[in-house]
C-alpha cells in the first residue's frame, strides 16, 4: 500500500488517514481476533504511531484487562483498531476498513495454528503458529523446500537404521510424497532450513501426528515438544478430542519421553508379515 491510506468505519462517522506505508500485512487466525470480528480470522495492517492520524471523529475503546484496546466507531460499532503492549509504538488497524480495500496486500498468516477447519487457506503466504517470533514452527507451502526436509527426516531418523525391524518406511519417501501429504493434511517445521517438524492427520476421534523429527543436533531445545504443543493446538481448533502418535517397541526412550508428555499407550499392532507386536500407539487428550 502507499501513502496516502485513508479508511472508515461503515456509518463515516470516524475517518482516518495514514501518511506512511504499513509495517506489515496480515492474516491472524488467534481465537480472540476470531469471536471480536466474528469472523473466521482477521486482516490486519500494522502502523507506526505518529504516522497516522482519525481525520473525523473519535474512536470508542474497550480496554481489556492485560492492557489490549480494541477501538471502533461507537456510532455503527465497526470495528476500526487494535492496540497491544506486546506492540509498543503501534496500531493495527483493520484492512475491512480501508477506502480501497484493494490495496491490501497480506504478507503472512499469523497463530495459523488455532486456523478453523472451515477456514480454507489456498493461498502461499507463510503460516506462523505465533504472531511475534519469527522462530516459531510454520505451516509448509509450495515454496517449502523439500529436500531439506526429507534431509532432515534422514538426520534426525538414522539412529533407527540397524535397531528397528521392519526398517522405516522413511527410506521409500519421496519429495513429491512429501508434498502431497503437504497439500492433503498438515506439515508444520520450526527453522530455515527446518530443524524440526511434524506430519499432522485429521483422523475421525484424533489428530494423528506422524514424523515427529528433530536434527540431531538441535536436541535438548524443547522443540519436538513445542511441536506438540502446536499440534495439540490444531486440534483444539479442528473440534478433535486427542493427539495419537505411534513409534516402533524397540524404540524404549521414545516410550518414556511421550509418557513423560501425558501420552498414555493404548495399542499394539503388528506390520504385516509379522506374528509379534512391532508398533505401539500412544494417545493425550487436548
Amino acid at each position: 500500500m502507499h501513502p496516502p491510506i485513508t479508511g472508515r468505519c461503515h456509518c463515516g462517522a470516524i475517518t482516518y488517514r495514514c501518511d506512511a506505508p504499513p509495517l506489515w500485512q496480515a492474516h491472524c487466525h488467534c481465537e480472540s481476533c476470531r469471536r471480536t470480528t466474528g469472523s473466521a480470522f482477521a486482516s490486519y495492517f500494522g502502523v507506526r504511531d505518529g504516522t497516522w492520524v482519525w481525520t473525523t471523529g473519535t474512536p470508542a475503546t474497550h480496554a481489556a484487562p492485560a492492557g489490549t484496546q480494541r477501538l471502533f466507531c461507537p456510532a455503527c460499532g465497526t470495528r476500526l483498531a487494535y492496540r497491544s503492549p506486546r506492540f509498543p509504538g503501534e496500531t493495527h488497524i483493520h484492512a475491512g476498513t480501508l477506502d480501497h480495500a484493494g490495496q491490501f496486500r497480506a504478507e503472512i498468516h499469523v497463530h495459523a495454528a488455532e486456523r478453523q477447519s472451515w477456514a480454507d487457506i489456498h493461498d502461499n503466504l507463510p503460516r506462523h503458529a505465533a504472531q511475534d517470533d519469527p522462530h516459531s514452527p510454520r505451516q509448509a507451502t509450495e515454496s517449502t523446500d523439500w529436500s531439506a526436509l526429507l534431509a532432515l527426516l534422514h538426520r534426525a531418523f538414522a539412529y533407527m537404521d540397524g535397531v528397528i525391524d521392519p526398517p522405516s518406511s522413511l527410506h521409500r519417501l519421496t519429495m513429491a510424497e512429501i508434498a502431497r501429504q503437504a497439500r492433503e493434511q498438515e506439515v508444520w517445521l520450526t527453522g530455515a532450513p527446518p530443524v524440526a517438524c511434524v506430519f499432522l492427520t485429521r483422523r475421525p476421534d484424533a489428530l494423528y501426528l506422524g514424523k515427529l523429527a528433530v536434527d540431531p543436533a538441535q536436541q535438548g531445545r524443547g522443540l519436538g515438544r513445542a511441536l506438540i504443543d502446536l499440534a495439540a493446538t490444531r486440534a483444539r481448533a479442528l473440534g478433535l478430542p486427542a493427539l495419537e502418535l505411534q513409534t516402533r517397541i524397540e524404540l524404549v526412550a521414545n516410550h518414556a519421553a511421550f509418557t513423560r508428555m501425558g501420552f498414555t499407550r493404548i495399542a499394539a499392532t503388528s506390520h504385516p508379515g509379522y506374528d509379534r507386536p512391532t508398533t505401539l500407539t500412544f494417545r493425550r487428550p487436548v
